[in-house]
């Protein structure tokens, strides 16, 4: 699992590249995960093999059926609807029916691709790893959550200072991926960080998702290294300059301002509030100090205004309301059913799931989410949870805004196996007795 923590930051470094099969390119995290996922089957298969009990979660069975209505979608409602109804395809170069003078993207009849194996590939891979990940976490204690978490967080920030240095050379090593890379896309004059992913919407929701998860912890324990990684994963989620990441910076700190009120009163020390307020003064100064006497003030709201006031009307705001229109289109003209996963480009994850598994297929999804992050923590786990939620909360609002397909990503299947893991007792996870083999039990009547 810490290998697949570890791997996550890398967005960009593939292992194996597959342009036939909708442009698949396996991913080191995606390669980590696959590793994970069998030496899980084996493992599982060993216990099976003794006798051992195996316990199936709920939310286990909830992904286990929105990933067979995945593979379902992506095999038979795609022919069925072939010829039928027109999408926005996921290839760039499939051309089709210009909608609009703003964008190029057009639209194309539906009809079975190298995407829909590609796009099941990545939501089988996620169930696996979730089943895998749940098992591994709960043997071995939320604690090692927490710890893969940090891996993930650090090598981040790294990443983060390589980009930010503009060491290309050094970062070439690792993007490896046929991605466009957007190393040099700039906001007003401002370059953004990507760190060790090909552009920075991807980079911005993940260290938004760090920020939150590592943000809580820091409130409701104290630690320095929480807040530490909190600090430096909030600041370049911030310094991506994606509307991604800023706005799921935002709905967190909102739910963190919350939390501080609630919880600051009764868990945390007069020495860590008089640090607090020392840090937001002196932040509070500098920040006056440069809105006075620099240029600040009219490029941060050059800034704003490019990424979040006047977004809609630009030609990407557009191609993406048109996207957002026809995954919902999809959905009506199917009955309810979807398309097909990798069928169609959509935009948001609510209307990407809508349009390609439709409303069955997004249902267990939500069933899963509902149970993998549900329920109360044994105790001392109450801290964790409450972090696995708001990292939730980071990757959902970042998928809701920019999610194109309906793959949850690594990161949310690991906060979810994680809150899964807060709610069991390593040591009581093999405690229920162990029955024989049927054939051991035949032998010993025979005897």
């Amino acid at each position: 699992m810490i290998l697949v923590a570890v791997m996550m930051p890398f967005g960009m470094l593939a292992i194996v590249g597959l342009p036939k099969l909708g442009g698949l390119s396996l991913l080191a995290v995606n390669v980590a995960s696959a590793a994970a996922v069998g030496a899980g089957i084996l493992l599982l298969l060993g216990r099976l093999m003794r006798g051992d009990p195996i316990r199936l979660e709920p939310s286990a069975i909830a992904i286990l059926i929105f990933a067979a209505y995945t593979i379902f979608s992506a095999t038979v409602l795609v022919r069925l609807f072939s010829g039928e109804i027109m999408v926005f395809s996921l290839s760039r170069s499939a051309g089709g029916v210009r909608v609009s003078t703003a964008f190029l993207w057009g639209k194309v009849w539906l009809s079975p691709g190298s995407s829909n194996i590609s796009q099941t590939f990545y939501i089988v891979l996620a169930s696996g790893l979730f089943i895998v990940a749940v098992n591994q976490l709960s043997r071995r204690g939320a604690a090692f959550g927490d710890q893969c978490m940090a891996w993930a967080a650090g090598v981040n920030l790294g990443l983060g200072v390589l980009d930010m240095a503009a060491l290309d050379p050094v970062l070439a090593l690792i993007r490896t991926a046929s991605y466009s890379l957007m190393n040099e896309a700039t906001v007003a004059g401002i370059p953004r960080v990507i760190g060790g992913f090909s552009e920075s919407a991807s980079f911005g929701a993940f260290s938004a998702v760090l920020f939150a998860y590592f943000a809580t912890l820091a409130l409701r324990t104290g630690r320095r290294r929480d807040a530490v990684l909190a600090l430096g994963n909030g600041v370049f989620a911030c310094l991506a300059l994606s509307a991604t990441g800023l706005l799921a910076v935002a709905v967190v700190t909102c739910i963190l301002m919350l939390q501080v009120q609630v919880r600051v009163p009764e868990q945390t020390s007069r020495g860590m509030l008089l640090g607090f307020a020392v840090v937001l003064a002196a932040g509070g100064l500098g920040l006056a100090a440069a809105l006075t006497m620099t240029d600040a003030p009219a490029m941060v709201a050059s800034v704003i205004n490019d990424l979040i006031i006047n977004k809609s009307q630009s030609s990407s705001g557009l191609e993406r309301s048109a996207w957002m229109m026809g995954g919902l289109e999809a959905l009506q003209q199917s009955m309810g059913l979807g398309v097909g996963a990798g069928s169609l480009r959509s935009n948001g994850l609510l209307f990407v799931l809508l349009g390609s598994v439709g409303i069955p297929g997004t249902a267990a999804f939500c069933a899963f989410l509902i149970l993998a992050f549900g329920g109360r923590a044994i105790a001392g786990q109450e801290d964790t949870l409450a972090a696995t939620r708001l990292g939730a909360v980071a990757a959902l609002v970042s998928l809701m805004l920019s999610a194109t397909v309906p793959d949850p990503g690594v990161p949310l299947i690991f906060l979810a196996a994680l809150a899964v893991a807060t709610r069991r007792n390593p040591a009581t996870v093999d405690a229920a007795p162990m029955p024989r083999m049927p054939h051991l039990q035949t032998r010993s009547l025979v005897q």
